[in-house]
């Protein structure tokens, strides 16, 4: 086998562009807000907090009900008429509603103002009143609000009673103007008249005897009592009112920033998008690294997650019956991951006694011989431009073992990013191809660059690497549409940054054996020599005349 007429993943039709049956229901939706119960509990907490600093700063109101009876006259009486009495009409609400207006009023408080020597003004009095009719009774509810209950006891009962006074004041002052005309004409009365003495001496005495009391239509029914707690701040509606408005703004920023954020969160989300395989799962590191991390600086469940990568595609290779094989790592956008997982697999590969090449196909963003710790002396640019035999290029490091080459960039961007749309890429990669057992090509990512989408069409597989929180959503759909149309199809995703295992995952009590005895350095398995086609075993970076 030459090496150049790989399987590529040539695929008639895109079909793994086309995802699976969308998942829906409770199930993802529950999962959105596990990714954002963070979310969800800050606005839980913010408003509460809101409502807590309310309820302790705000101002105790009080709130105090007086109620009045009001008892139309009939409004057949023709010596009522006239008079500023409520009148009994066809709809009994009309009553009720009228002596409401009769209470709440500029008068009213000016009276009440007087009665409480209160440095308020009528019109703030008004404020603090609400009148209100009693449905389907003749009781109209005089609330008041205090800053005590004292105090909203007292205006209570205070516009209750100078309600009263008032209308019983316009009583006798209508009585007054009118009495005095009733008596001379009952006086002048002549017997036959139109009116007869005895029927205007009623009217007198009618009006006499209400003279003498208050307004028999409206009276005090209840006066209202001091009020044992505040009406204002509800502690306990003010709390779980607030509890339940973070609830609902956290769960609708937790379904809006699902639908706003570009980012990969869950590897469901992959699978939502295409119809390739998860090979692996790496977890995520508890710091931040600067550079591409090397075996020796990942715990026990990473590295066992690169050698489950390994198995997998490994598994792939005896199912071609290829004597080597080709996969070219690569992602979206920078910062995944990728270079890290090139040299773990790599490096995982040759710990079981694989020959294998890495080669640094990423020269916008070259970052293997810093994490690697190894120096440059002949790389790709040499091997492509100045006919450098790949062989005298490729650098050995003593780590990793001597079955594991390693070609470098030895130049970063500018026109040298078109380097391998030359023939004399198709030729490097089959002469690594003949090397060695596995060739690992390092890209740039394709979803940012296209440097290397020509090394992908010689490659058996393509690895594409996601990142937990790092991955553009948006990117990967560009780079998946991009594959396609050059008919390449990947083998599977690997996912960086999952979950760390669970205290009853097997890896967590490895994790804290290695952390018990830092001083144990991991060693690679170096068993097999990577050598030429002629035999002879690879050197130590530089050149055979070295």
């Amino acid at each position: 086998m030459d090496g150049l007429n790989p399987n590529q993943r040539r695929a008639g039709t895109a079909d793994w562009l086309q995802p699976p049956e969308e998942e829906t229901g409770l199930r993802r939706y529950v999962q959105t807000l596990r990714e954002r119960v963070w979310l969800v509990a800050a606005a839980v907490l913010i408003t509460t907090g809101i409502a807590v600093l309310y309820v302790v700063t705000a101002s105790k109101v009080y709130e105090a009900t007086a109620d009045l009876l009001v008892t139309p006259v009939p409004g057949t009486d023709t010596a009522l008429s006239g008079l500023p009495l409520i009148h009994q009409s066809s709809d009994p609400t009309r009553d009720v509603e009228t002596a409401a207006q009769l209470v709440r009023n500029v008068d009213v408080a000016n009276r009440v103002k007087e009665a409480t020597d209160s440095p308020l003004s009528p019109r703030a009095l008004l404020e603090k009143v609400a009148v209100e009719p009693v449905a389907q009774s003749n009781i109209v509810a005089v609330t008041a609000e205090g800053g005590s209950p004292t105090e909203a006891r007292d205006l209570a009962n205070a516009f209750a009673a100078e309600a009263v006074a008032e209308q019983t004041a316009q009583l006798h002052a209508a009585i007054d103007r009118t009495l005095p005309g009733l008596q001379a004409r009952a006086k002048a009365a002549v017997p036959g008249g139109p009116t007869s003495k005895r029927a205007l001496r009623a009217t007198i005495t009618t009006l006499e005897t209400l003279r003498s009391g208050p307004d028999p239509t409206i009276s005090t029914q209840t006066k209202a009592d001091a009020p044992s707690a505040p009406s204002s701040p509800k502690t306990r509606l003010s709390i779980a009112g607030a509890v339940l408005a973070g609830l609902v703004l956290g769960i609708g920023g937790a379904f809006a920033s699902q639908l706003l954020d570009p980012r990969l969160r869950r590897e469901e989300q992959l699978k939502r998008l295409y119809r390739l395989p998860i090979l692996a799962r790496i977890p995520r590191k508890q710091r931040r690294a600067a550079k591409p991390l090397p075996p020796t600086e990942l715990s026990l469940a990473q590295l066992e997650a690169y050698r489950t990568l390994r198995g997998t595609l490994a598994a792939s290779r005896r199912a071609s019956g290829s004597d080597s094989s080709a996969i070219l790592v690569t992602g979206s956008s920078s910062s995944e991951g990728k270079t890290t997982t090139a040299i773990n697999l790599a490096s995982s590969l040759a710990s079981v006694g694989h020959s294998v090449i890495l080669i640094e196909a990423d020269l916008r963003r070259p970052a293997i011989a810093e994490a690697l710790d190894v120096q440059v002396k002949f790389g790709i640019e040499s091997v492509l431009i100045d006919s450098v035999a790949l062989q005298d290029a490729l650098v050995a490091t003593s780590t990793l073992g001597s079955n594991f080459g390693l070609l470098l960039a030895d130049y970063a961007g500018g026109w040298i990013s078109d380097l391998f749309s030359l023939p004399a890429a198709r030729e490097m990669i089959a002469e690594a191809r003949r090397l060695a057992d596995y060739v690992i090509v390092d890209s740039a990512p394709l979803g940012d660059v296209i440097d290397a989408l020509p090394l992908a069409s010689y490659m058996d597989e393509v690895l594409l690497v996601a990142g937990i929180g790092k991955t553009d959503l948006r990117k990967l759909s560009h780079l998946g549409e991009l594959l396609a149309e050059h008919g390449i199809k990947p083998a599977g995703f690997a996912v960086v940054g999952t979950p760390k295992p669970k205290r009853s995952d097997y890896h967590y009590y490895a994790d804290r054996q290695r952390r018990r005895h830092p001083q144990e350095k991991l060693e690679p398995l170096t068993s097999g020599d990577l050598s030429d086609a002629a035999g002879q075993p690879l050197r130590s970076g530089g050149s055979q005349s070295e």
